[in-house]
């Protein structure tokens, strides 16, 4: 199994697990809407269906998710149409290019419960350190507090020439 080279930069991840993320989002929901938000740009769809825009007051360049978006069966033209009321399924992903830490998970888990996101993630291409499965498993460090959900930690993984995200913490959403 081989892996993307260490020196890979943060911002070269960004479109590719994007454009995995939201294909497999689209085959398991059949719709997908996700943007690279990283440096505190939001689109206007997106800001359309958030619920609480107060947030975008605390988040910019400087402290935002790296990738945004929700899913939602009926299609984007009926969020259009209604709004805010009609996604349940946000999505945040925070993407670090070296070794998972505390730090990293507990800022995932800040943007899951800022957009109230039932699909919160952080994607290394470093495996999970064993020390960050062992404490999950003592304390739930991936749980989110506000919402019962949890923070999906993965590896992003080349294997074979298909790219992929496995090796997940606590289990896979997809």
């Amino acid at each position: 199994m081989s892996r993307k080279p260490q020196s890979t930069t943060e911002r070269e991840l960004y479109e590719p697990i994007k454009d995995y993320l939201t294909e497999a989002f689209e085959e398991k929901f059949g719709n997908c809407h996700l943007e690279i938000t990283a440096d505190g740009v939001f689109s206007a769809l997106l800001k359309k269906v958030v619920r609480y825009d107060i947030i975008f007051s605390f988040l910019g360049r400087k402290a935002s998710p790296d990738l945004t978006g929700f899913v939602h069966s009926r299609g984007s033209e009926v969020i259009v149409t209604y709004g805010p009321h009609t996604v349940d399924n946000f999505i945040t992903v925070e993407i670090k290019p070296g070794k998972v830490t505390v730090q990293d998970i507990c800022q995932a888990k800040m943007y899951g419960d800022l957009f109230s996101a039932k699909y919160a993630f952080l994607i290394s291409p470093q495996p999970i350190p064993e020390e960050i499965r062992r404490l999950d498993k003592q304390l739930s460090v991936t749980g989110r507090y506000m919402s019962g959900w949890v923070v999906y930690v993965g590896e992003w993984v080349i294997h074979e020439g298909c790219t992929i995200i496995g090796n997940w913490l606590p289990a896979s959403p997809l």
